[in-house]
């Protein structure tokens, strides 16, 4: 009970529908929430210059945006300000912030590496910082808390029969389509059946790393999707896979939102993070580590059922042991 009735102001970017499913649990726990969007729009221009810190360019649209904001709550007292990965909300919009909201608690949650966001110069303005990167935590001296699953992905049956061997959905960022398509050879050359969804936001996004970005090998514009996967259709999809493929972006050291999801569904999960082994949840029977440099899968994985863990580790990275840990817990 100790959230009920307390007002929040909680600002974050849109990520697949997990800002609602935050706010609807903070709300479950008697939270008042008014949830604000980090970046001004969510069109692919705004993104992109948000993205490559061009927000220069759109710096009127910015500041309208967040004079609205200020405009808003401006006569409302919160108790909490909690902020998660922004990629727009600077030292100017916060400090301003801060004058209207003060004797508030200010919570900032990382789930992003500082190295992919441009949000280090504002950690002093917070009473709380949390990261899921143990790596940021230790380097800036913050608190760390891995991400979550929710409910929606608690397994609820038992399929024996799956559809797919492996599935992989995900962001074709950095060099996840090179390491995916080697695995998804693997697979096929073993006669495993297979589900991939590479999405990309824009198809400007990909002629862009097609071209501009050597590195990163890319397949055919027919093997990606520009429309994104609605959760209940990624839950089917999970329901119907014996194995999940799981790629970190190879600049971040803390476990995916996948990650967590694979362990609220009880699934097997073969992942490119080497830091999984350091959580208190990894059995290898459950969990196969690979190495993005050199790809090796040992195939006798999917013959191994899954082992089900204790009830209290299920519990604690649930969201809302999360949203307890960041906002109850002392």
């Amino acid at each position: 009970m100790e959230l009920k009735d307390k007002r929040i102001l909680y600002i974050s970017p849109k990520f697949f529908n997990y800002e609602n499913k935050i706010k609807e649990e903070l709300e479950s726990l008697g939270a008042i929430v008014d949830f604000f969007d980090d970046r001004p729009a969510n069109d692919f221009i705004t993104k992109v210059f948000i993205r490559l810190n061009f927000k220069s360019l759109i710096q009127k649209k910015i500041d309208t945006y967040y004079e609205s904001i200020y405009f808003y709550i401006s006569d409302k007292k919160y108790d909490f300000i909690f902020v998660i990965s922004p990629e727009t909300l600077s030292y100017k919009e916060l400090t301003k912030i801060k004058e209207l909201q003060f004797n508030t608690e200010f919570i900032l949650y990382m789930w992003d590496s500082f190295e992919n966001k441009n949000s280090l110069n504002t950690i002093n303005l917070y009473d709380k910082v949390y990261s899921f990167d143990s790596r940021d935590t230790e380097k800036y001296s913050l608190k760390f808390l891995p991400l979550f699953y929710c409910k929606d992905y608690k397994k609820s049956e038992q399929i024996n029969n799956f559809d797919y061997d492996l599935s992989f959905i995900a962001t074709a960022h950095s060099d996840r389509y090179k390491i995916a398509d080697k695995i998804k050879k693997i697979i096929y050359k073993n006669q495993f059946k297979e589900y991939y969804y590479f999405y990309l936001p824009n198809i400007i996004i990909y002629f862009i790393r097609k071209i501009f970005i050597s590195k990163y090998l890319y397949g055919k514009l027919s093997e990606f999707s520009f429309d994104s996967l609605t959760q209940s259709n990624i839950i089917e999809i999970f329901n119907n896979s014996k194995v999940i493929l799981d790629i970190n972006h190879p600049k971040q050291f803390g476990l995916t939102m996948r990650t967590f999801e694979c362990l609220g569904a009880e699934k097997k999960i073969i992942t490119t993070n080497q830091n999984i082994k350091s959580y208190d949840f990894y059995n290898p029977k459950n969990i196969l580590v690979i190495d993005r440099e050199n790809i090796n899968i040992d195939m006798d994985f999917f013959e191994v059922e899954y082992q089900i863990l204790s009830d209290e580790l299920y519990k604690k990275y649930s969201l809302n042991s999360w949203i307890k840990n960041i906002f109850i817990k002392k």
